[in-house]
């Protein structure tokens, strides 16, 4: 659930980046303010990639756990 929560925020950051990069293009010369728009964006993309990494580890350890133990499972049962 934290994950979750953590991608979400994640997601709506990128999207007001993504909105401030626009204004800020469109009504400031190009100065500070849209790099500041642009390294906030780029900051949720990692962000999003490095949860979704952790998302995509997870389910594998709990795959590999599951199926060792209904291997374990199978060899107790054919005893």
């Amino acid at each position: 659930m934290k994950t979750n929560l953590m991608q979400l925020l994640r997601l709506v950051l990128m999207v007001l980046a993504v909105a401030g990069v626009i204004y800020a293009i469109e009504f400031m010369e190009r100065g500070i303010a849209v790099w500041f728009w642009v390294a906030l964006l780029g900051i949720g993309f990692v962000g999003l990639l490095y949860t979704f990494r952790l998302t995509q580890r997870r389910v594998a350890r709990e795959n590999r756990e599951r199926q060792r133990l209904e291997k374990k499972r199978s060899r107790s049962s054919k005893r």
